[in-house]
């Protein structure tokens, strides 16, 4: 067999190629990488993954030459916000061609946009449906936002064209509301958006007790980079921070699934520094209302308690009259029973008295002796017991009239007989 070049070989296949496959075909894939050149022209790199692995299971490059590019790229932006870019999956009409020195291209020459939207719309969903099978979807909005909200922390990137006029919006308030404000910086485009978001969203929750709100914004920037922040580990993140979670990712017409899962999310920076503001108005308006209602009813109470004084003023003296009317009778009475009682106390000491001096007087040993009987006394003691002397001992007996002195010559027992 004749042998041939490569060159050869590869015209070969080349003019193979374009006899079989001749006409235009719409391919979908996954645009893996992708830069506009110098010269106008698009070149980049397109991939078929597998479903359940991800793996690569086809690869082809793309060109798309300049003037074809910038009206297809306009076209994809104004229907999808998104610029023609590595990690969209695109639907695109292409020409297959294979050149002897770079090999097997596919060059675009169209591109169906909705096929795009019906890409980021499932997979938002997907992610969207993965969030409420985890009973998380709703969980940071059932958090209540405190009603002084004046600790914010806001998370967006130092030089994003939204954060300075967020700041000055809220620091220079016309009503003159004081807020703290820290940044927690993180990327705000780019594959890098959900690790540096999560970050700082770790860091503020370690720390929750010193802030009021989460604020996430962007501001400003194309809104191609929106497909950023549909991810599903950071809407979880966010779901389930202990803390409420305002987005203003700075886009008018789409919403990521950061908006679905946050407390409140408002289009821009400057509609989050409004809502920040006014929930704080509302709150001073409140309070107002009820400081007023507070002195409105202390001012009512005082006007009752005075006119409750003037009229126990009015009564006072004459109260007073009666109590002391009735504390006077009630002394008279007191006194009028003391003196009744000590009178009859004195009755009853003055005849228990009585009854002594007549008991007293029927014990007298003269009223004895006039009655006939005698006393005898033995060295000056009463005697009783004829026992009780000794023969030669001198008595003495006193009569009621007149003593005898006389001398024991004998005792003699006496029986008396007492019937």
């Amino acid at each position: 067999m004749q042998p041939i070049t490569l060159f050869q070989l590869n015209t070969l296949v080349k003019e193979t190629l374009e006899q079989g496959l001749p006409g235009r075909y719409w391919v979908q894939g996954e645009i893996s990488e992708g830069r506009p050149g110098y010269n106008g022209h698009f070149y980049g790199e397109m991939v078929q993954k597998d479903e359940q692995s991800g793996a690569i299971m086809a690869k082809a490059r793309i060109t798309c030459w300049a003037n074809t590019f910038r009206q297809l790229a306009q076209k994809f932006q104004e229907a999808t916000g998104e610029t023609l870019r590595a990690g969209l999956t695109v639907m695109v009409e292409v020409t297959v061609s294979f050149h002897q020195q770079y090999g097997y291209s596919l060059t675009i020459t169209n591109i169906d946009p909705s096929y795009t939207l019906g890409d980021m719309a499932r997979r938002r969903q997907e992610i969207l449906r993965q969030l409420e099978k985890d009973g998380i979807l709703h969980d940071n909005q059932t958090l209540t936002l405190p009603l002084l909200t004046q600790r914010i922390a806001v998370i967006s990137s130092a030089t994003a064209a939204g954060y300075g006029d967020f700041c000055n919006q809220v620091q220079n308030n016309e009503l003159g509301f004081w807020f703290h404000l820290q940044l927690f910086p993180a990327v705000m485009q780019g594959s890098r958006v959900p690790e540096t978001i999560i970050a700082a969203l770790e860091q503020i929750a370690a720390e929750s007790d010193q802030w009021d709100a989460v604020v996430i914004i962007r501001g400003g920037g194309a809104t191609s980079d929106l497909s950023d922040f549909d991810s599903y580990p950071l809407a979880a993140c966010i779901a389930q921070m202990p803390l409420p979670v305002i987005t203003g990712i700075g886009h008018e017409r789409d919403e990521t699934v950061l908006d679905y899962v946050a407390h409140t999310h408002l289009k821009t920076p400057t509609a989050v520094a409004a809502f920040l503001i006014d929930h704080l108005a509302t709150t001073a308006a409140h309070i107002d209302e009820l400081s007023q209602r507070i002195t409105r009813s202390v001012t009512e109470r005082l006007a009752r308690e005075l006119q409750r004084l003037v009229r126990l003023a009015s009564v006072l003296p004459l109260a007073f009259q009666t109590v002391r009317q009735r504390q006077e009778h009630r002394i008279e009475t007191l006194l009028s029973r003391m003196q009744t009682a000590h009178r009859e106390r004195q009755l009853r000491e003055q005849h228990r008295l009585q009854l002594m001096e007549q008991r007293l007087q029927s014990l007298d040993p003269a009223l004895l002796l006039q009655r006939g009987y005698s006393m005898t006394l033995a060295d000056g003691k009463l005697l009783r017991d004829a026992s009780q002397v000794r023969a030669g001992q001198t008595l003495v007996t006193r009569l009621a009239k007149g003593t005898l002195i006389s001398v024991v010559t004998q005792q003699t027992e006496i029986q008396w007989n007492n019937n």
